[in-house]
């Protein structure tokens, strides 16, 4: 039978998930604000491309605008996809800690060496997954710039 202290250290150990899982929350906000940004930009550019299309005059700015475009398309689709890779890794991580919050419960009342083993390993998982979501949002913030950069460029040497 457990004790007012042993509930309490038990509680006390189970706030380290959560603080992890704001931090993952907080994350995701910032990658969700991104992927739906960056979807929003790409349908701009479809509709941009089909106005093209449609106008039926094709002067040398329109079809260099379409070059730009048809670049500009595969790019945006790579960033999406791996803001949406981010964000679900982002949310596995966050499952992963919820599981941490119960196995820390579990390895306190059963009191099992291999429980804990159990569940530090579950931490130390969730944060290793947690990593990779944010490795994969650095890489996004990298082609981002380097999109950007080749954006301001093209524009930049127009006469």
């Amino acid at each position: 039978m457990m004790s007012a202290a042993d509930v309490s250290k038990t509680i006390q150990l189970i706030i380290a998930p959560v603080v992890l899982i704001t931090a993952c929350a907080l994350i995701q906000n910032a990658v969700l604000g991104r992927y739906a940004s960056v979807g929003q930009y790409m349908r701009s550019l479809a509709l941009e491309r089909l106005g093209l299309l449609r106008s039926g005059e094709m002067d040398s700015f329109r079809q260099e605008r379409l070059q730009d475009i048809d670049r500009q398309i595969p790019l945006l689709t790579h960033r999406h996809r791996l803001l949406q890779n981010a964000a679900l890794i982002i949310y596995t991580a966050m499952s992963i800690f919820l599981s941490n919050m119960f196995a820390i419960a579990l390895a306190v009342s059963l009191n099992s060496p291999g429980a804990a083993t159990f569940t530090l390993t579950l931490f130390l998982t969730g944060t290793g997954v947690l990593l990779a979501g944010v490795i994969l949002i650095s890489l996004e913030i990298r082609i981002s710039h380097r999109a950007i950069c080749y954006e301001v460029g093209r524009i930049a040497s127009l006469k």
